[in-house]
């Protein structure tokens, strides 16, 4: 039998390795299978994290979550109920491409300032609206897996009152950002909003995926589509903004012990990614500093 059976309660040895109560999801029907030979287990919860549907979980991450299980309670998950859910495009939407001239190259202008170049507006389908209820907003649409579109967000590009204009979703949580990649990532950096996401994205190069979680704080669904790339990801990069690093050192413990390499990168005070600008903000993300947790506290209160 596995050396990691000792981990579960109400084990049954079977052929293959070892059923088990699944921890992960609070089950007491032996849901839980593991394969030795394979080096995998699932569970057959169709909530859980460790679902076979998602792909099950490794020895390594078995171990990292009995380590640090009680972390999950650090950073509680609040998810607003709103009744009134804006998920859709508003209806005054227009590709930037497909916007009257003057205003097409008045926006990628705008967006080029901002290290956001023609390719990158049109690969990532951001729009604007040049009537209605958002006008004067570039709109940053946020899709699934399937192409469909899940949320969006706003940014203020004529004299409007919010500079930025994040639709009310009960499920923003839920959800991360990007727009390419590979799908073999070993380096995956995070960070807060779209357009961050935006300024550093190099289309077709390397094996990094630029990730945002939409905030500040990382739920246990979007920790899990970080982990959907377990078996490739060698480091991960957290770029927040320099007024986030109580949440950054939260969101590096929660993947320590899981992805070998946790860097933290130092984001001066008062900025993000793209007021840096992609140059200066790549530099810092490649020389982020590697995450020890024996010193979170000075992590934490830092200054930049």
């Amino acid at each position: 039998m596995s050396d990691i059976a000792g981990f579960f309660s109400q084990v049954f040895e079977t052929r293959e390795g070892f059923k088990a109560d699944c921890p992960a999801c609070g089950d007491h029907e032996k849901k839980f299978a593991w394969n030795t030979e394979k080096g995998v287990g699932c569970c057959f919860h169709s909530s859980c994290r460790w679902y076979v549907g998602h792909g099950g979980v490794t020895e390594y991450r078995i171990r990292a979550w009995f380590n640090t299980r009680g972390f999950e309670h650090v950073i509680p998950e609040t998810i607003r109920q709103d009744e009134d859910a804006e998920v859709e495009l508003p209806e005054e939407f227009n590709f930037v491409s497909e916007l009257p001239k003057q205003d097409r190259e008045n926006i990628y202008a705008y967006l080029e300032r901002r290290d956001i170049p023609k390719r990158i507006v049109d690969t990532a389908k951001i729009g604007y609206c040049t009537s209605g209820k958002y006008w004067g907003y570039i709109i940053f649409p946020i899709f699934n897996d399937e192409g469909d579109v899940v949320y969006w967000q706003g940014r203020r590009f004529k004299d409007r009152e919010l500079k930025f204009w994040n639709p009310k979703y009960s499920k923003k949580s839920d959800l991360v950002y990007c727009i390419g990649g590979t799908r073999k990532p070993n380096v995956i950096v995070l960070v807060e909003s779209a357009i961050n996401v935006l300024t550093l994205e190099i289309l077709g190069h390397g094996r990094t995926l630029i990730m945002g979680i939409l905030g500040k704080s990382l739920s246990d669904v979007q920790r899990d589509h970080v982990l959907r790339y377990e078996k490739w990801v060698q480091e991960l990069v957290i770029a927040l903004d320099g007024d986030a690093r109580r949440d950054t050192v939260e969101i590096a413990d929660r993947f320590k012990g899981i992805i070998p390499h946790i860097k933290i990168a130092n984001i001066p005070n008062g900025e993000d990614i793209n007021s840096l600008g992609r140059e200066r903000a790549w530099q810092l993300v490649r020389h982020a500093e590697g995450y020890n947790q024996k010193r979170r506290i000075e992590f934490m209160t830092r200054e930049v």
